[in-house]
């Protein structure tokens, strides 16, 4: 190191009185700062103190650490190099080329040299030590026999090896030097010994060796040490520091700004150096909280805790609390403005989230779907929201004061109070209890009263938080549940297989029916007892091997029932069935036994034996072909009518494929069918098909198949049975042979009948119109008569007159329903639907104006429609409302009625009257022609009106009938083919 001159070391001292000073008067600061109450101040003053102690530090250390005026080198002949320091140090003032002459008068610098602790030494041009005449003795520090030793065995191995090369290069150029060497005392003290020289050359520039000075720099060096780590320190501050440091001039500019990392470090951007802080972006002097700000400053008064927003460079905007001191220089002159910069955003923020908070958690309390409320330690309500209000039925403001026991009794008022002191003695901090309230509509409820302390916080009293929460419906479930356990345990006990739960293999409980099987009395006998020692001793080593690998395997659920002998109490053998799960029982893995009686197992193994061989009777004794299939078509069963219907054995046909016991031309549809039995697109399949069989060629039989199905309801197959219904299909095509024929016999009779009928219609229609002629002339013949010999005629010669025309008139008309009904046979049909409504409406209003003075009732029910032909089904309906219009001439009101009805899933409909009716006895003779039920005398007609009526319905393919008591009107009843 290089050495400090006295200055330097008192500018050392004073440094370090800086530091000591700030790092002891922030605490004061602190704690002064803290008994005046101002936060801004406790907290920014103490990095001020440190912040000035640092900036003094700082100026002291730049005025050490600046090169001292160098003065300028000797002027030597050779070397033409400016003598240069090895360690950048300044070199030493020029010293004489040789010391005097021994006995000479000493000079005055030897006085000096005497009273210093420097060492004087000397080296020749070989760089050995010489004796310096008159020097006094080196101190301990100067390496031992100096004297003759070279340079390089003396210096140089003490040095570094990086420096050492250096160190000698500078000796090659004859430069001037300075070197600081560590050593040891006897005591093992470090010591810094500092040798520096210059290059001693004679008249004729010739290099004679060296000369210098060496002095022991243990306390400056000591010193500069201890300044290097305080400026690390004041570094490490600065650069770890949360604040930033500024100083700003007395224009009130920024002049310097530090920052730590984040959001400072983004703030301090250079356009900020020059700028007052309310000439930022975004800020202006004349808002808040620069107007005021400003004013403080002009009177040059220390200011903390200034809060206000900027923006970093993402646009984020960053909360700053500053604090500042004014600075003067020597003279007193104010010179500007120095502190520190704080980020407080996140404080911000949090005080903004706390106030959200506090806004929410209080919507949360007044709107919260619970009862929420609180209670003084004098047990009165503090607050109450709505739903707490709405619960116990009275308004929040009148509930706040009130005591607690105005909504519950006060024995239960008494416990909570009870409950609540202990908590502000501190033995609990919560409780929860069961308690009725009143509630609304006068009801008491069970409620789930849970209280927690608020500890006194401040100026507030301690209280307690209540939250009051309906549980009548749950103590409902509970009482239910508690129920349906006791039902359980019913079920448990009353069951009638023997039950034990077991716990590490002893009996913690069983019911009745395992009680009664090993004969135990009591209900706890069997409690405690050993499950294993209650199995038969020959079976003991068995149950115990399967028992300990059932429990060595976590994942095995259930034991499987095994048939095992088991020891009632009193000794008595027993056969039983024991089967197990795994379960938890109070907690505890456990172990459900059910032990059957295996005496009622092997009664239905037996029923079951014998049902079996009763199902193998009945399948083999009948005579349909059972049979079953795999899911590839092959037969894996059948019985014994598959060897009587093919005549192959069915041992030899199992494994084979159904479809190679298919006609050829009957294969696909088979195979058709099974396949969509197989995908599951039929439940059943019916169907007919050639079977081939082993010599009688191939048999029609009659298949019925189902899909055949596992236990888990897949498809494994198919199962079915197979009917022969050869004979039936032989039959059929006979009788289809027979129908041919008949059918070929019924066109050969239809074809005669046809000719007979229009032979017949023929003669009809020209025996009709030659009767006409006659009839006609006799009636014109009378007529004549009558009008031009009446007066010859006597009474009974008119009146024979007049039965001739009558006679003659009424074999007219009898020809003309004649030809009208052979007209009928005749006609074409021509379906369409027809409003019978309105036809029958249509034909009494004409019979209306026909006969105006009859007094008659009608009901026509209105639209109903038949698929028919229009001409026919109206000569139809106008026979049968003659007929009711005829036969009620003689009553003084008449009814008539036409209507619908619904028998036997078909439309029939009815005209009826209340006319003279007629006795059923005749009625089979009703539609004959010319059949009458009623004399001439009595009504007029034919005897073909029903006829008629009887000959239209056939056309129809319906039928016609009627109903009737003599005297009591009767109805007549039609239905139509649709």
């Amino acid at each position: 190191m290089l050495s400090r001159s006295a200055a330097s070391l008192r500018r050392l001292a004073a440094f370090s009185v800086l530091l000591c000073g700030g790092g002891f008067g922030a605490p004061l600061a602190l704690a002064a700062t803290g008994e005046a109450g101002d936060p801004g101040i406790q907290t920014s003053l103490p990095y001020l103190l440190v912040a000035g102690g640092g900036l003094a530090a700082g100026l002291l250390l730049g005025r050490i650490a600046r090169p001292r005026a160098n003065p300028p080198p000797p002027q030597a002949p050779a070397p033409t190099q400016a003598p240069l320091s090895v360690s950048g140090a300044a070199p030493l003032s020029a010293m004489p080329a040789r010391p005097a002459p021994p006995g000479a008068p000493l000079t005055p610098w030897r006085d000096f040299v005497e009273i210093s602790a420097d060492w004087p030494w000397e080296t020749d041009a070989a760089m050995c030590f010489v004796p310096v005449p008159d020097a006094p003795p080196p101190p301990s520090i100067i390496p031992p026999d100096t004297l003759g030793r070279s340079w390089d065995d003396v210096i140089v191995p003490e040095l570094p090896p990086d420096f050492a090369i250096a160190h000698q290069e500078s000796l090659l150029r004859h430069s001037p030097i300075a070197v600081t060497l560590t050593r040891r005392s006897a005591t093992g003290e470090v010591r810094y010994l500092e040798m520096r020289g210059r290059p001693i050359f004679d008249a004729a520039g010739q290099f004679q060796g060296y000369r210098g000075i060496g002095r022991e720099v243990t306390d400056r060096a000591r010193l500069s040490a201890n300044l290097e780590r305080n400026e690390e320190r004041i570094h490490a501050l600065i650069a770890y520091s949360t604040d930033g440091y500024w100083e700003q001039d007395a224009n009130l500019r920024y002049t310097a700004i530090t920052a730590s990392s984040g959001h400072l470090a983004d703030l301090a951007a250079e356009d900020a150096i020059g700028n007052r802080r309310w000439e930022l972006p975004g800020e202006s002097p004349d808002e808040a909280p620069w107007a005021e700000h400003i004013a403080q400053l002009k009177q040059i008064e220390p200011f903390s805790n200034l809060v206000f927003c900027r923006r970093d460079r993402n646009g984020r905007a960053v909360w700053l609390s500053e604090s500042g001191i004014p600075v003067f220089d020597n003279r007193g002159v104010f010179a500007g403005y120095c502190g520190t910069t704080r980020n407080i955003t996140e404080r911000v923020v949090a005080q903004e989230q706390l106030e959200r908070d506090e806004a929410l958690f209080r919507a949360l309390f007044e709107q919260a779907p619970a009862n929420f409320g609180r209670i003084s330690v004098d047990d009165r309500w503090l607050q109450a929201n709505p739903a707490l209000a709405a619960f116990v039925g009275q308004p929040a403001d009148a509930l706040v004061g009130a005591p607690i026991d105005c909504v519950m009794s006060t024995e239960d008022a008494a416990a909570g109070k009870a409950l609540r002191a202990r908590c502000l003695a501190g033995e609990i901090d919560r409780y929860s209890r069961d308690v009725r309230y009143h509630c609304a509509n006068d009801t008491m409820l069970w409620c789930r009263e849970s209280a927690r302390l608020i500890p006194a916080r401040d100026d507030i009293p301690p209280s307690f938080a209540v939250v009051v929460e309906d549980i009548s419906s749950v103590r409902d479930t509970l009482d239910t549940r508690r129920a349906g356990e006791e039902r359980y345990r019913q079920l448990f006990e009353l069951s009638p297989e023997a039950t034990l739960v077991c716990i590490d293999g002893r009996i913690h409980l069983s019911n009745a029916a395992s009680r009664r099987m090993f004969g135990a009395d009591a209900t706890r006998v069997l409690e405690g007892v050993e499950m294993l020692s209650l199995v038969h001793p020959d079976d003991r080593a068995m149950e115990a091997a399967r028992l300990q690998q059932f429990a060595a395997n976590p994942e095995q659920t259930g034991l499987a029932p095994l048939p095992l002998r088991y020891q009632r109490l009193d000794g008595e053998s027993i056969n039983a069935e024991a089967t197990g799960v795994r379960m938890r029982f109070d907690g505890h893995p456990a172990v459900l036994f059910v032990l059957r009686d295996v005496a009622r197992w092997l009664s239905a193994e037996q029923v079951l034996r014998e049902s079996r061989a009763m199902y193998r009777d009945v399948v083999e004794s009948v005579n349909e072909i059972l049979f079953q299939t795999d899911s590839e078509g092959r037969v894996t069963f059948l019985n014994r009518a598959w060897r009587h219907t093919t005549g192959f054995d069915g041992r030899l046909s199992i494994g084979q494929s159904l479809l190679d016991f298919v006609a050829d031309d009957d294969r696909g549809l088979v195979e058709q069918h099974l396949r969509s039995i197989r995908e599951g697109y039929e439940d059943i399949a019916q169907f007919e098909f050639r079977l081939r069989t082993h010599s009688d060629g191939p048999r029609w039989v009659e298949a019925t198949i189902r899909p055949l199905r596992d236990t888990y309801d897949h498809v494994v197959g198919s199962s079915g049975t197979l009917d022969d219904i050869t004979a039936r299909k032989e039959a059929e095509q006979s009788q289809r042979d027979l129908n041919r024929e008949l059918e070929a016999r019924v066109r050969v009779r239809t074809a005669e009948l046809e000719a007979s009928n229009r032979e017949l219609e023929a003669f009809s229609y020209s025996v009709s119109h030659d009767l006409r002629a006659p009839l006609r002339a006799i009636d014109g013949f009378a007529q004549i008569v009558a009008e031009d010999y009446a007066p010859r005629l006597d009474e009974t010669g008119r009146e024979y007159l007049h039965r001739i025309r009558i006679a003659t008139q009424k074999m007219a008309r009898l020809i003309d329903d004649l030809i009208d009904l052979a007209r009928l046979t005749r006609q074409a049909m021509k379906r369409e639907q027809v409003n019978l409504s309105q036809i029958v409406e249509q034909i009494l209003s004409e019979l209306r104006q026909e006969d105006p003075t009859r007094a008659i009732e009608i009901h026509v029910e209105p639209n109903l429609v038949a698929a028919a032909d229009r001409a026919l089904i109206r000569v139809a309906l106008e026979n049968l409302l003659r007929n009711a219009w005829k036969f009620t001439s003689r009553r003084e009101v008449a009814q008539i009625r036409f209507h619908a009805e619904m028998r036997d899933r078909q439309i029939v409909y009815c005209v009826s009257d209340n006319g003279a009716g007629f006795d059923m006895t005749f009625a089979s003779k009703l539609f004959l022609p010319f059949h009458r039920l009623h004399g001439i005398s009595e009504f007029a007609g034919t005897g073909i009106g029903l006829a008629t009526v009887q000959r239209v319905i056939q056309r129809h393919e319906g039928r016609v009938w009627a109903q009737s008591t003599p005297d009591q009107g009767a109805s007549f009843y039609f239905t139509l083919s649709h």
